[in-house]
């Protein structure tokens, strides 16, 4: 199955249960975030950011950030760039943050792009660690890429509207 399926399959679900995506004909703001992450996005995701737009929604554990292009706290064009500290931390080391983890802690869930790999895997990594300027920072790989969280999403059934409340200052 296809990249461009398998996201389909995604959003189709993700609509059944509630969530309102809209197609989109390409989001003029991608290159300008991946310009300041300093890469692109992987394959799959840049398919999902350019032809839909999205609420934040729960995937496999991840509260993945929204995609509304509103300036919240939670969507993909600020959310990454919020933490004066830790944004910039995580950008010179190769993580892109998409999300965080759906318990509403502050995490990052990002794709891991030292490898140099075009679809790089997703990690959560210890905020704490990265705040307190620890030698070593956890890091704890979720999936081998967005498509396997995608699928095991689908095939788990961990996919859904999100219902995480955060404070606003999240």
């Amino acid at each position: 199955m296809n990249i461009e399926t398998r996201i389909g399959n995604l959003v189709a679900k993700l609509e059944a249960a509630g969530a309102p995506f809209e197609a989109n004909d390409g989001a003029p703001w991608v290159p300008n975030i991946e310009a300041r992450f300093g890469r692109k996005f992987p394959p799959s995701f840049r398919h999902l950011v350019l032809n839909y737009i999205f609420p934040e929604f729960e995937l496999g554990g991840v509260a993945i950030f929204s995609n509304l292009n509103d300036g919240s706290s939670m969507d993909i064009t600020t959310a990454p760039f919020g933490d004066r500290y830790m944004s910039p931390w995580l950008i010179a080391r190769a993580y892109v943050q998409v999300g965080r983890p759906d318990t509403a802690n502050y995490d990052p869930v990002c794709f891991d792009f030292s490898g140099g790999k075009n679809e790089p895997p997703l990690v959560v990594l210890a905020h704490e660690d990265i705040l307190l300027e620890r030698r070593k920072v956890r890091v704890r790989q979720i999936a081998q890429s967005f498509v396997d969280l995608v699928d095991d999403g689908l095939r788990t059934g961990q996919c859904a509207p999100t219902r995480v409340t955060r404070s606003p200052e999240q």
